[in-house]
């Protein structure tokens, strides 16, 4: 075996601080008044979104501010591109759907960004409080529609 190349082993400098337990990770960082974001995501394939309440969860205690599909075509920002755009055979660049940065009216696969909680911090009182946050009307079972169900936070 070279010495270099393809099989030849690494060493990681940084792999004994994290087996050791003495990692650091962006979650450990702590600011002067940090703000956490919590995105709230659906368990849902296919869902059609019905009602988005804010009320409740914005007289949590903590909670600064939350974010949907809504405030993100108002304010006209820009979904997530495609990593690098490919060109075709005749140098035609290819067609990219949209990748909206907060789901609208509808989900379209399980973990499609919904909502997001900006707070203080990430509490588990705060996280149920956030469950009641959206409602949606899945698809399931070949396109029955099941009863309302609830869209869970994923932090």
């Amino acid at each position: 075996m070279t010495e270099d190349g393809i099989g030849v082993p690494l060493r990681r400098r940084e792999d004994r601080r994290f087996l050791t337990g003495r990692g650091r990770y962006v979650h450990d960082i702590v600011l002067p008044h940090q703000l956490n974001a919590v995105f709230l995501r659906s368990p849902h394939a296919h869902a059609e979104i019905l009602a988005i309440d804010k009320a409740e969860a914005l007289t949590s205690p903590g909670v600064v501010a939350i974010f949907t599909g809504e405030n993100v075509t108002a304010d006209k920002l820009n979904g997530v591109p495609c990593a690098w755009g490919i060109a075709g055979r005749d140098g035609k660049p290819m067609k990219e759907p949209p990748h909206p940065l907060l789901a609208e009216r509808k989900v379209r696969h399980v973990g499609d960004p919904v909502a997001v909680v900006i707070a203080d911090s990430v509490d588990p009182q705060r996280r149920r409080a956030h469950r009641r946050l959206i409602s949606c009307s899945a698809s399931c079972d070949g396109g029955r529609s099941c009863d309302r169900a609830r869209c869970a936070p994923a932090l």
